[in-house]
């Protein structure tokens, strides 16, 4: 395996190794606080046993043959055991298999990485640590509060709030009191008025600045922030659930300047977006980058298309027969190379024929993966329509059925449909503020699934917003070019007055609503 041939470039290290357990940090939630070392691991391990807090979206690296294995402990529900977990790492590892322990935020912060990591040492097992990105340093910092600052806080200490005992307390809160810098408390959320309270009482001034984030890093990020006295009542009327972070302080009083995530466009707003292929997606990208939560709900799936019209086109582009061949997507332009083999040719047939792609990613993609130069690129079915003179030679649209069709009609071409969208049955879709429908292809199973809720519709081009109304649905919005950037805008236009006011997660002083790790968790 060369150096190209590595995930990320061999910048993340080698793959996971066989009979060796690796113990990842994930960091405090967003997927993006991935380091590159627990990425590669996670995409060439062969078994994955994650916690409750890890980011569910990095399962979705780890390879389609590997067992992903919950093994995280919640209060009132079936759990592994501590012996139980060490068992399972143990025993893969023995039977060969790349292992990864997947945990929330950093292995050693609280996550009782050092005591699974002893167990291989114990066993005679090779282990690996993989540190994570820490949530008492990460939530503050997604918050706005930075834990350190040089004029302002010459330090920081982490603790643990979960042990705290009224009799027999285990942090030394008389140091803790007195401690000049920045204190977070991990796993305090329940115990967060017993917590201010000892401070206090132990010469902490009451008054100084404190806050309290939940769900740190995550589009559910909320925040309240108050002072020692009063950040228990704060966080109480804003019913802040765990896992939360507390944060005391006089760097708290830097959020009203630095808190840039809360105040994210979209955040906290829930997008349904659904889908037909598990290819990432763009949209889903950039919707997640402006603050909402994306749900990307598989209510249909491809399937191939008229493969009888596919073996035809390929005769007539051998026989140079099609003046203009029009491609709204690659998939389709890979499913003719394939024809054209079965008939004798190959790309060379395509050289007497015009090609055209439509589509942002369209022509760059024919570019990159298939090495394919079109003659002319357009950015949307609708730019096509309005700039291109219909040629005289003969024209054939290959793609998606609706897109095909939609595309070859007003220029009197003929549309080779290389795939079509199938509902798929008895899905299920969540409560969302909003729904992002990237093709039409895609409108009628998701109105069958909406079932008779009337969640705003966004669509992304003309063609889409016709199959909406099409169906008795009103369209809220519609991108201006099927690109990740306008669909963001076309959701702030469809969420109206939203845009004007605090977004859900914004409550308390400074508007502001609201991490992490393995074990912050209450």
């Amino acid at each position: 395996m060369t150096r190209l041939d590595l995930p990320f470039g061999g910048l993340g290290g080698p793959p996971a190794r066989g009979g060796v357990i690796h113990i990842v940090g994930g960091g405090p939630g967003d997927p993006g606080y991935l380091t590159l070392r627990a990425a590669t691991l996670l995409s060439t391990c062969d078994v994955v046993a994650y916690d409750h807090l890890s980011p569910a979206e990095a399962l979705s690296l780890v390879p389609a043959h590997a067992d992903r294995i919950l093994v995280g402990r919640r209060a009132g529900a079936p759990s592994y055991s501590r012996e139980e977990v060490d068992e399972l790492l143990l025993a893969r590892a023995a039977a060969g298999q790349a292992v990864v322990r997947l945990k929330g935020g950093d292995p050693f912060v609280f996550g009782r990485g050092g005591e699974e990591g002893s167990s291989c040492a114990d066993a005679g097992v090779a282990f690996e640590v993989i540190p994570g990105v820490t949530s008492p340093v990460a939530v503050p910092g997604a918050a706005g509060i930075p834990v350190t600052h040089r004029t302002v806080s010459p330090g920081f200490m982490v603790v643990t709030g979960h042990e705290v005992s009224d009799d027999e307390p285990l942090v030394d809160h008389v140091g803790l009191a007195r401690f000049p810098g920045t204190v977070v408390l991990l796993m305090g959320r329940s115990r967060l008025r017993t917590l201010a309270d000892a401070l206090i009482a132990h010469g902490r001034d009451p008054e100084t600045p404190a806050a309290v984030i939940s769900s740190g890093t995550l589009p559910a990020q909320r925040s309240v922030e108050g002072t020692l006295a009063t950040i228990a009542d704060a966080a109480d009327a804003a019913e802040l659930e765990p896992p939360a972070v507390i944060v005391v302080g006089d760097v708290v009083a830097m959020r009203e300047q630095l808190g840039w995530r809360e105040r994210r466009v979209l955040q906290g707003v829930r997008v349904l977006l659904p889908r037909s292929s598990q290819r990432p997606s763009r949209v889903a990208v950039e919707l997640r980058h402006a603050g909402a939560a994306v749900f990307e709900v598989p209510v249909a799936r491809e399937v191939e298309g008229d493969s009888a019209a596919l073996a035809r086109l390929a005769v007539e582009i051998r026989d140079g027969l099609v003046g203009t061949l029009i491609a709204t997507d690659v998939r389709g332009i890979r499913r003719l190379l394939d024809a054209l083999s079965q008939v004798g040719a190959d790309v060379r047939s395509l050289a007497g024929t015009q090609l055209w792609s439509v589509g942002s990613r369209t022509g760059a993609r024919l570019r990159s993966e298939l090495g394919l130069r079109p003659d002319a690129d357009l950015a949307s079915a609708t730019e096509l329509l309005a700039a291109a003179t219909p040629p005289e030679h003969p024209v054939v649209v290959l793609g998606a059925q609706d897109e095909a069709r939609a595309v070859a009609a007003p220029l009197g071409g003929r549309a080779v449909v290389s795939s079509r969208t199938v509902p798929s049955p008895g899905v299920a879709v969540p409560e969302v503020d909003v729904v992002v429908l990237p093709a039409s292809g895609l409108v009628e199973p998701t109105v069958e699934a909406l079932d008779d809720r009337d969640d705003p519709i966004v669509a992304m081009g003309p063609a889409t917003a016709a199959a909406v109304r099409a169906q008795g649905r009103s369209v809220a919005a519609e991108a201006s070019e099927p690109t990740g950037g306008a669909v963001v805008e076309a959701v702030v236009a469809a969420l109206g007055e939203r845009r004007d006011r605090p977004t859900p997660a914004s409550v308390g002083p400074r508007g502001a609503r609201g991490g992490r790790d393995a074990a912050a968790c209450c």
